[in-house]
């Protein structure tokens, strides 16, 4: 879909913002058939937006149905970048959110070649990727060296904080059992609030693609920031958002720069029990 005409799936509501908050907050029914259809045919990479696959068998039936990376925007199929390009706007959304970031990566950058250092930023895409995946998890943006990800409540379900505590746990487990054998050193967060998410336009208005923005989306990247090396943070925000009590253990109050109040946080490292 590249016009407004070719939209037939989603009928463009009067104000985008209420649609796009139906897409992000409640689960747009079109959307999220889609979402259900597209995720068990292989294989990645996939739309950032409705999971249709582009490589493999899956990308082979997309490609028969007209439906492929769109040359514009290639993080997104042609059906989903007509509809961006259609539907600009986006919606406040309250949701999960992590960051994940290699620590002190200019120093690292001086001591290593540019070839490993990509190679570490790759690794560590891939290790979150898993965890992501494992977890629902939505890849918003990746920035440099670090991982900016959401569990949307309109993509996962109404556990969609679940998931992502999940997603702690096991980035906790994952950097414990790791240690620090050749791998880039990690500091991730994970917070709750309400950020304003939906599009933003780069090259002219040319390329469009999704964001989110505001004071929570800042005191998550200043969690993300103040996580040591190998460490998971996740904010009181969060468990109280999910229904859930903070551990007992690896709880501290975080003084944020730029934010008036200190946070509470839980760090799940070196290790936390999960069920497997």
């Amino acid at each position: 879909m590249t016009s407004a005409a070719a939209m037939t799936d989603l009928t463009k509501h009067e104000g985008n913002e209420q649609l796009w908050h139906t897409v992000f907050a409640e689960g747009h029914p079109v959307l999220a058939r889609k979402q259900k259809r597209y995720h068990i045919l292989p294989s990645d990479p996939r739309c950032k937006l409705c999971e249709a696959p582009f490589a493999g068998v899956g990308g082979w039936l997309m490609r028969r149905r007209g439906l492929h990376a769109s040359e514009r925007n290639p993080q997104y199929c042609t059906a989903c970048d007509g509809f961006l390009d259609a539907f600009p706007g986006g919606a406040e959304v309250q949701m999960p959110m992590m960051m994940a970031d290699i620590r002190n990566s200019v120093a690292l950058s001086g001591q290593t070649s540019a070839t490993n250092c990509a190679r570490l930023v790759m690794a560590m895409r891939e290790d979150l990727a898993i965890i992501l995946g494992k977890t629902d998890g939505f890849i918003l943006e990746f920035q440099g060296d670090s991982v900016f990800a959401v569990w949307p409540p309109g993509f996962v379900g109404p556990s969609s904080v679940a998931h992502a505590i999940r997603a702690a746990e096991l980035a906790a487990r994952m950097f414990s059992a790791r240690g620090d054998r050749g791998a880039a050193p990690i500091g991730v967060a994970f917070h709750t609030g309400t950020a304003f998410i939906g599009t933003v336009s780069a090259a002219g208005g040319k390329m469009q693609g999704i964001s989110a923005f505001g004071l929570e989306v800042n005191i998550l990247a200043r969690l993300a920031a103040a996580a040591r090396p190998g460490e998971v943070l996740v904010s009181a925000a969060t468990y109280a958002a999910a229904g859930l009590p903070m551990p007992p253990d690896g709880r501290r109050q975080e003084v944020l720069k730029g934010v008036d109040t200190s946070v509470e946080v839980a760090s799940l490292s070196p290790a936390v029990a999960i069920a497997p």
